[in-house]
C-alpha cells in the first residue's frame, strides 16, 4: 500500500498517481528529502509527469505517512508519530516551499479532574457508547470504514480509499490494540461516531475521532473522548496524547476542554512547479 510510484536514486519515494485534489492542481508528492539536489530532482521528475504542485513530506495521500515536525519541546516521539530531522523544515523553506497546512499534538493529564459535561451526557443519553469488540475486529472495522467515508470526505486533501485497503491498514495494527482501545457510538443500531486510540508506554494516544456531521450529534465527540480517556486512566495511563490534529479542526475545541498542552507542531509544505 505504501509503495511509491517511483524511487528517486533508490531512496526518495515519489507519488503522482491517484493523488488528492487541491485547487485544480495535479499533485505530486515525495517523502522526506535530505538535500537541495534531491528536492530539485524530485521536482523535475514530478513536473515531467504533468504535476503542477509538489507537496511534501507525504507518501501519496494523507492516509499514509505525512507531515514534517516544525516545533517541538524535545520530548521523545510517540508510537507511529511522523518524525523528521530538525533541518527538514529549513531545507524546504530555503527551496521555496511554503506551509500548506499546520497540525499539532497535545498532552492531557489524566490525573486531573475532567471537565463537567453532565448536561451533555443527559442530552445525548439515547446514544449508546460501547467498546470496540476485538473478537469481531474485521466486522467492527467495516462499520467504521462506512462512517469514515461520510465524515472524512470534507477533510483537507481527502482521498477515497477502498474498504479492503482500509481493513489492511488497520488490521496490520492489530498487535498494538488493547481492550477498550476504541469506543463506538450507536443510535438505533446505527454507528454514528467512534474514537480510536492505542497505548504507548505510560501514555494513551487518542488517534482518530469521527462523528456524523448532524446537529443532533453535537457534543458527541467530547463524550467519546471523555469515555476513552476515563478508561485509559482506570487501567493505569497517566497521560493522553491528542495526536496530529489539523490546527483548524473541530477536534481542537475538544482538546481545549481537557486542558490540552501542545508539545509538537507539524506542517505539510507545498510549491508550485
Amino acid at each position: 500500500m505504501n509503495s511509491p510510484d517511483h524511487l528517486l536514486d533508490n531512496s526518495l519515494g515519489l507519488w503522482w498517481k491517484h493523488p488528492p485534489t487541491y485547487q485544480g492542481h495535479k499533485i505530486g508528492s515525495f517523502g522526506v528529502p535530505s538535500s537541495q539536489n534531491e528536492i530539485t530532482a524530485a521536482e523535475e521528475y514530478l513536473s515531467d509527469q504533468g504535476c503542477t504542485l509538489a507537496i511534501t513530506p507525504m507518501e501519496g495521500n494523507t492516509w499514509r505517512t505525512h507531515r514534517a515536525v516544525i516545533e517541538s519541546d524535545g520530548s521523545p516521539p510517540f508510537l507511529l508519530e511522523p518524525t523528521t530531522p530538525p533541518e527538514t523544515k529549513n531545507l524546504l523553506r530555503d527551496s521555496g516551499y511554503h506551509i500548506l497546512a499546520r497540525y499539532s499534538s497535545s498532552l492531557i493529564d489524566l490525573t486531573e479532574t475532567p471537565p463537567e459535561i453532565s448536561r451533555l451526557k443527559k442530552r445525548l443519553a439515547q446514544i449508546k457508547i460501547r467498546p470496540l469488540d476485538l473478537t469481531k475486529l474485521a466486522d467492527e472495522l467495516r462499520a467504521i470504514y462506512q462512517l469514515s467515508t461520510c465524515t472524512f470526505i470534507e477533510n483537507f486533501l481527502y482521498t477515497a480509499i477502498s474498504e479492503s485497503a482500509f481493513l489492511m491498514q488497520y488490521l496490520a495494527f492489530e498487535s498494538h490494540l488493547i481492550p477498550d482501545c476504541a469506543f463506538l457510538a450507536e443510535q438505533d443500531g446505527q454507528l454514528v461516531g467512534f474514537v480510536f486510540g492505542y497505548p504507548d508506554q505510560t501514555r494513551f494516544i487518542v488517534k482518530t475521532l469521527a462523528v456524523l456531521p448532524e446537529r443532533r450529534f453535537a457534543g458527541l465527540g467530547t463524550l467519546l473522548v471523555e469515555r476513552i480517556q476515563q478508561q485509559a486512566g482506570k487501567v493505569g495511563f497517566t497521560q493522553a496524547i491528542h495526536a496530529l490534529q489539523r490546527e483548524n479542526n473541530q477536534s481542537l475545541r475538544i482538546s481545549h476542554r481537557f486542558n490540552a498542552r501542545v508539545f509538537r507542531r507539524y506542517a505539510l509544505f507545498a510549491k508550485e512547479l
